[in-house]
């Protein structure tokens, strides 16, 4: 091991195990024990949601991790909350709790008590191994089901995830399968803690065709279906373009899962009319692709790049023979890749995001974009690869 690796190391170390940052275990039983003071809450107030809750608790009383993992009960579990918070949850909003609840206990019963109820299903059994000891489910097209919530789902990835554009879910392939699994393996061996890190924020993963007019759809995720990716086969070509795109996409249900227990901004809500960070690589505007971020968008940006800083160095340092005959090398040219951009557009989203956020940033969230930017700052640059 070099002595840059050995810097590389302690940089890994760091982005992969912050208490309040970084560290998956911590991060996502906050986030699991927030849906279960959630289900907890609206058990107090609803005879009916406690009812159903009681049929879904383990046998130490507790909602199972796989159901406060399952997207379609966090969203509906977000929703009331937020309307509880807001100080009314009409009639309306308790019967899609009991629904959600109900659809949830049938899922278990067929599949069993510890199975996830939406993946069970729309995945028929199958996996993908994210990082070692995680597998997320395998979205399929369940063609012919009439199980509610396969259907719900699939009802969910037309409006919210296509929203309009000409697309579809695919049923995936051995092949495509293979392929998964080969650029998450790719991602794991060249950094494992980070890779293990980022892998544990993933639930499911989908393969799509989106035909958007004028540029090639690389993957993507939608918070009404969170922790659920779907990766484009264009992603899927070779190992290392499949191994960054996962990371991108990890870091930024990673982030999501970080803000479900730690406010990074005081008001969230008015972020879309406050300061903007203006984007100097996209040269024109568009509806799709502005060319000013509010702070929230380009957050998730600037945790993406400051994180694809290590990517690109661990490219370069740590791309063994052995590596390189199991994966093969990265392209020499992939247009769509980003890691080449990362170190000027990582320190550039930082430092604007700290000098435009004033009081929309907490103490907390300054104190997670300085770490950041530290971060990337203790990486050395490393030559192209």
């Amino acid at each position: 091991m070099s002595v840059h690796d050995d810097d590389l190391v302690s940089v890994e170390r760091a982005l992969a195990s912050h208490p309040e940052f970084s560290d998956a275990a911590t991060i996502t039983v906050k986030a699991r024990e927030f849906y279960r003071f959630a289900v907890d809450l609206l058990c107090e107030r609803s005879a009916a949601v406690d009812r159903l809750a009681a049929g879904i608790r383990d046998r130490d009383g507790e909602i199972p991790v796989a159901v406060t993992e399952d997207p379609l009960v966090r969203v509906v579990l977000d929703e009331a909350v937020s309307r509880l918070e807001q100080g009314f949850l009409d009639e309306s909003a308790w019967a899609e709790v009991v629904t959600m609840l109900r659809l949830v206990d049938e899922a278990l019963q067929t599949h069993g008590g510890t199975a996830a109820p939406t993946g069970a299903g729309i995945s028929a059994g199958r996996g993908v191994r994210v990082a070692p000891g995680r597998e997320a489910w395998l979205c399929g097209t369940a063609q012919g089901t009439t199980a509610a919530l396969d259907r719900t789902f699939l009802t969910t990835f037309e409006r919210d995830f296509l929203r309009g554009v000409p697309g579809d879910l695919l049923e995936p392939t051995a092949e495509h399968a293979r392929r998964l699994d080969e650029g998450f393996a790719a991602l794991n061996a060249l950094l494992p803690e980070l890779g293990a890190s980022v892998g544990a924020h993933y639930v499911g993963v989908g393969v799509v065709d989106v035909r958007t007019e004028g540029e090639t759809f690389l993957a993507g995720n939608v918070g009404r279906i969170p922790a659920v990716v779907f990766f484009s086969p264009n992603r899927m070509a070779g190992p290392w373009r499949l191994a960054e795109t996962a990371l991108h996409e990890g870091l930024h249900l990673k982030l999501f899962d970080i803000q479900r227990s730690a406010s990074i901004f005081t008001a969230p809500e008015r972020l879309a009319d406050g300061p903007k960070v203006k984007v100097p690589w996209l040269k024109w505007a568009s509806m799709v692709a502005p060319n000013e971020w509010a702070l929230d968008r380009a957050l998730g940006a600037f945790h993406v790049y400051a994180h694809l800083v290590l990517f690109r160095a661990a490219l370069h340092t740590r791309l063994t023979p052995e590596l390189q005959e199991r994966f093969g090398a990265p392209e020499t040219s992939d247009p769509p890749s980003l890691y080449r951009f990362c170190t000027e557009r990582a320190h550039y989203l930082g430092e604007e995001i700290l000098a435009r956020g004033g009081d929309e940033l907490t103490s907390h969230g300054r104190e997670f974009v300085s770490w950041l930017l530290a971060a990337a700052d203790a990486v050395k640059e490393p030559a192209d690869v």
